[in-house]
């Protein structure tokens, strides 16, 4: 039987170092393509190597790096299993796990420092899936115009505002915001935060480095999202998001990736089949916790 998929994607990206760096140590990529037998996927990856650990720029460019290779190398291969959901989520915290260590490798052969946050998206058919350590975040702006965080930073703000021990609105100026609890190349082994649900055509998908949304509330990246995306292409509504940043005074290297599925929804029947499948997933992901 031959299958033919519509979807395709826009997208847009940006990067300033803001105004009072000299350096960016911020790394991002996109890759879109199809799986072997022809289904388009994209993957997105955002990185922002740690200020004052040596050089968090070389950090983030080895990660984004180690990336790449796996991107166009075993990527294409997993998503064509048929268990494509479960392999992946195998795979993509190993690949996390294994750049932590790559890096601890490099600390230990060269004496350098090298820490970076690392967030990944991949979108398949129909299904978004995280692979998170750090601050930079991933958003999910609906079609309806809401926003939802799909990540959850990995910053002592961030435990403090889900203890109930430090109000939301302070975390984004609180003076250890910068301090995280999670790193690639620090510390322990990282606890990989592992996400994944479905999207329709027309979602639009933020990632973010903390530059940006550490200028703004969610719900002002909302606002800013639902008068800049009806009207403006991935592209200029990035441009636009920047600007906006670098008005706000950003003291931090920000970066931005928007990608935007364009095509046609699946059936109720097959997004029933693919939520069932992402339950499975999901009691799979409490019963290795417990």
């Amino acid at each position: 039987m031959n299958l033919t998929f519509s979807i395709h994607w826009k997208y847009g990206a940006g990067t300033h170092t803001g105004w009072f760096r000299t350096l960016n140590e911020d790394r991002s990529l996109l890759r879109m393509g199809t799986s072997p037998s022809g289904v388009p996927y994209a993957a997105a990856v955002m990185a922002d190597g740690m200020g004052g650990t040596g050089d968090g720029g070389l950090a983030s460019e080895l990660a984004v790096e180690k990336l790449k290779t796996w991107m166009e190398q075993k990527l294409p291969t997993v998503l064509d299993d048929s268990k494509w959901m479960s392999r992946l989520e195998i795979e993509g915290t190993a690949l996390l796990h294994n750049l932590h260590r790559h890096l601890v490798d490099k600390r230990r052969a060269h004496g350098q420092t090298l820490g970076t946050t690392l967030t990944l998206l991949v979108l398949f058919q129909s299904v978004y899936n995280i692979f998170h350590i750090g601050d930079c975040r991933i958003y999910k702006f609906y079609s309806s115009g809401r926003l939802a965080q799909l990540t959850r930073d990995h910053s002592w703000v961030a435990e403090q505002v889900r203890k109930g021990f430090l109000a939301k609105h302070k975390a984004r100026t609180h003076p250890k915001r910068h301090i995280l609890t999670q790193g690639l190349g620090l510390g322990k082994e990282p606890k990989v935060y592992v996400r994944s649900g479905t999207y329709h055509p027309g979602t639009l998908f933020l990632l973010t480095s903390d530059g940006f949304h550490d200028r703004f509330s969610n719900e002002a990246i909302a606002i800013m999202l639902r008068r800049a995306s009806s009207s403006l292409e991935p592209q200029d509504v990035c441009d636009q998001l920047i600007t906006r940043a670098l008005d706000k005074h950003a003291d931090d290297n920000i970066s931005l990736l928007l990608i935007k599925p364009i095509g046609r929804n699946k059936t109720l029947r097959a997004l029933l089949g693919i939520r069932t499948k992402l339950c499975w997933l999901w009691i799979r992901r409490l019963l290795r916790r417990s």
